[in-house]
């Protein structure tokens, strides 16, 4: 093995270049061209002696190596940015990766933690998926939609549980309702938040009318188009009780039904074990209070 060192730079297009596994984007990503990225993906084979990617017609895959030396180099450049932070008066930033359905709750809580700490920025990412790669993604924390976190690489901790209950524009109800029976949602479009439509069929089966059915159905992509639909009086969602609780308190939200079931999953924030972001814990304690 060559004893020099890998540079920085060569360290940081192997991350890029493992993430997207094309040199073409990685090129694009690092402001580089494709040949640039691809003499530095070369060079540090010859540091290292081995091959870290194979590469295919259409793309490139991490060798077994590959794959090993990924979390060890992202260690590595962690460190050195956890190095430079402390001896310099570099902001340190938390990049945290989110599902879209919590950002409603969550950034009234992320402004007034960077009103507390303003020497911390957090780097707020949001996404249609629940989980989170930290092998192959830039972020230093996320919260995830899930059961139990059992990756014993990760560190985690519950936010809060979900708790599903449906809701809906008032205008949906008369003046003389406060509350709807089960067979006169049936009557009202119901929205759902996965084409699986898994969030009514739970509620429905704890409230033991797991064979009742609306007239009219509309799937969407997320929980939080299908609240927001629910907020324009297009009919009725199933909602977590946290995450709708600031629209219940203004009251452009109500729950025509008093049934919440508990569904078994929660948000978890969750970090890798091996982290050099000292920051974490005061954003971990914030959010947790």
């Amino acid at each position: 093995m060559d004893n020099r060192l890998p540079s920085t730079k060569e360290m940081q297009a192997f991350i890029v270049t493992a993430e997207h596994l094309k040199f073409t984007v990685a090129a694009q990503s690092l402001n580089l061209t494709q040949g640039a990225v691809s003499r530095q993906i070369i060079s540090l084979e010859k540091k290292l002696n081995i091959p870290l990617f194979h590469r295919h017609a259409r793309g490139l895959s991490l060798t077994d190596k590959g794959k090993d030396f990924l979390p060890l180099v992202k260690q590595v450049i962690n460190q050195m940015k956890s190095a430079v932070e402390k001896v310099s008066d570099i902001k340190p930033i938390i990049r945290l990766k989110v599902p879209s359905c919590i950002t409603t709750w969550l950034l009234p809580q992320i402004m007034a933690f960077q009103q507390a700490f303003p020497d911390i920025a957090v780097e707020l990412t949001s996404s249609i998926k629940h989980d989170i790669n930290f092998a192959f993604e830039s972020f230093d924390a996320a919260i995830c939609y899930c059961t139990v976190i059992k990756d014993k690489n990760l560190s985690s901790q519950l936010l809060f549980e979900e708790y599903l209950t449906p809701v809906c524009s008032p205008s949906l109800l008369t003046e003389a309702q406060t509350q709807l029976s089960i067979e006169e949602m049936g009557q009202l479009p119901w929205l759902h938040a996965t084409p699986q439509q898994s969030d009514w069929s739970l509620w429905l089966n704890e409230a033991g009318c797991a064979s009742l059915t609306a007239k009219h159905h509309q799937n969407f992509a997320t929980l939080d188009l299908a609240v927001g639909a629910a907020i324009q009086g297009f009919g009725i969602s199933i909602g977590d009780v946290t995450l709708a609780a600031s629209e219940l308190e203004a009251g452009r939200l109500c729950q025509p039904h008093s049934l919440q079931v508990k569904s078994g999953k929660g948000y978890y924030f969750v970090f890798p074990k091996v982290t050099n972001n000292l920051t974490l814990q005061n954003l971990i304690n914030w959010l947790d209070s």
